[in-house]
């Protein structure tokens, strides 16, 4: 059965390859930014679809995804365990239904870390 968010569909795009190099909320990563054409579409909105990357940090870390920076981060999914050495692939199924309308940021526990997220973008 589907979620009550799957009813809707949108398109699928990917965001750029992000190097997490530094263990820290303050700065956070910018992973993907919300299309905004306000004179023409108004802010889109999206859903996270598929998360993949490879732990480079010597050991097991959690990368957290949420919205804001430093002090004003705010997890918007519960932090994602990856393994020392190990690539990943977090996969529709293994994700919350969360639909974002602001910019996604994220920070690892422990540097570095390198992902791309695959997002649906609704209208």
């Amino acid at each position: 059965m589907l979620g009550v968010m799957q009813a809707r569909k949108g398109v699928r795009l990917q965001g750029g390859v992000i190097t997490m190099d530094t263990a820290t909320a303050t700065p956070s990563f910018l992973i993907f930014a919300v299309s905004n054409y306000a004179a023409q579409i108004g802010v889109r909105t999206f859903r996270i679809k598929r998360i993949k990357g490879i732990n480079n940090a010597g050991v097991n870390t959690e990368i957290h995804l949420g919205t804001g920076t430093g002090a004003g981060f705010l997890d918007s999914i519960p932090p994602l365990q990856t393994f020392d050495g190990l690539n990943f692939d977090f996969v529709e199924a293994d994700l919350p239904e969360v639909e974002w309308n602001v910019d996604m940021t994220g920070y690892t526990d422990t540097a570095t870390i390198i992902l791309q997220v695959e997002i649906e973008e609704l209208g």
